[in-house]
């Protein structure tokens, strides 16, 4: 087949239609096809159909420069251009907030909207509980987000009506993986893009149908016709009269034949090829998949007996905060722990993703409040705690737990 630049059609000549059913006469001859007809199965579906397995010993195959060695399929990530980054000298300044603690009276309004919130929890303890003490301390939730990008290429196909425009090589060189626009959407949220990549699109008869625009149907195995269900293709159904009397009687499904037209081919024993949509021919060409990915890393620094994994999902108040395209770990805030796990975690993030670009980068560090309440309810002592800016409540022992009923007031 004749390559087709951009904005011309195939061979000078006006594209034909898709293939529809009867075109071309009934009693089509398959050279496999069965002797006897199928039984009829209204639960099997069509196939589904590959990539070829020898592109390049087809007709019409065209090789792609700079593209030779794609296949189908997910192929190798192209390996990003090389990245230097910005010097010392152009680190930003560290600057930092504060943070506040809670009172007595936010801490048992907690606690009653935590038991509230559990329809099985008593309310007593709450409502007379005696806090004794609050320990106010602070959390601090170290992020680091890297937001990169990889470009992979494969071969891809799609059907071709003869009307699209065809941008094949005669139009120019074909752009590397990394050549191509393609921005993101929003920054740190993961995304994917399928590019056409320009220049490296030719047409091809269908491989599926061997360019007849039609298979033959999967239902009756292109016979047009199956075996009746209900009756498994004898005609009859035993049936039974008022009198308990058992006799033969035609079947009402098939009106007695045994056999039905396929309703899938509509009798043709022919469907419209899935592969090019009837239209013979297939588009092929090298896709470009873009991928957008925000991979995150955290340390939490806890220092209550409550589980540390709670301050993950609880907000704060945001005491630093920076978004670069390359980003230096936080060195100077007063607590070393901080510090020590900012420079793993960075670092980490430099090396894990060699075959990614990087694109931005964004740290933050949130100090969550956490205050560790001390009370008495009867013979009860015990703690609870109040966290994060919801007051939020961790409560273990809570005297009063009731699985079996909600009787407890």
């Amino acid at each position: 087949m004749a390559q087709m630049a951009m904005g011309q059609p195939v061979g000078g000549q006006q594209p034909a239609g898709p293939w529809q059913p009867t075109q071309g006469g009934g009693g089509y001859k398959w050279d496999d096809g069965p002797d006897t007809d199928p039984e009829d199965d209204d639960d099997r579906a069509e196939p589904t159909y590959g990539d070829p397995d020898n592109i390049a010993g087809m007709q019409g195959y065209q090789p792609i420069q700079g593209y030779e060695n794609v296949g189908f399929g997910q192929g190798a990530a192209a390996p990003p251009p090389p990245y230097l980054p910005p010097p010392e000298t152009d680190r930003p300044q560290e600057t930092y907030e504060s943070n506040a603690n809670i009172t007595e009276d936010e801490a048992r309004d907690a606690m009653v909207r935590f038991v509230n919130d559990h329809c099985c929890y008593g309310s007593k303890p709450a409502k007379e509980m005696s806090i004794e003490s609050i320990a106010p301390s602070s959390a601090l939730h170290y992020e680091l987000e890297t937001f990169t990008e990889t470009r992979n290429t494969s071969r891809a196909w799609v059907p071709y009506n003869g009307f699209d425009m065809v941008d094949g090589p005669m139009n120019g060189f074909p752009p590397g993986p990394w050549d191509i626009p393609c921005a993101a959407n929003m920054l740190f949220s993961d995304e994917v893009r399928e590019i056409e990549v320009p220049h490296t699109a030719f047409v091809m008869p269908c491989h599926v149908c061997n360019a007849r625009g039609f298979n033959r149907c999967y239902r009756c195995h292109g016979r047009g016709r199956v075996r009746c269900s209900f009756c498994s293709g004898s005609g009859h159904k035993w049936r039974t009269n008022p009198q308990g009397e058992r006799y033969q009687d035609d079947c009402h499904s098939c009106s007695g034949s045994g056999r039905k037209m396929c309703f899938t081919c509509g009798g043709d024993g022919r469907i419209t090829c899935n592969a090019c949509r009837g239209y013979r021919n297939i588009k092929h060409y090298i896709k470009l998949t873009v991928r957008f990915t925000n991979h995150k890393s955290d340390y939490i620094m806890e220092k209550t007996d409550m589980p540390d994994h709670l301050i993950r999902d609880v907000s704060g108040q945001v005491i630093f905060e920076q978004t670069l395209p390359y980003l230096w770990p936080i060195a100077f805030y007063p607590i070393a722990e901080i510090n020590h796990n900012s420079q793993r975690i960075v670092d980490e993030h430099r090396v894990a993703f060699s075959m990614e670009r990087q694109l931005h980068q964004r740290q933050r560090l949130r100090a969550i409040p956490v205050s560790e309440c001390a009370y008495k309810w009867n013979d009860t002592q015990t703690r609870f705690w109040v966290y994060g800016n919801e007051r939020d409540v961790h409560a273990p022992d809570y005297p009063q737990q009731c699985c079996c009923g909600c009787t407890i007031l």
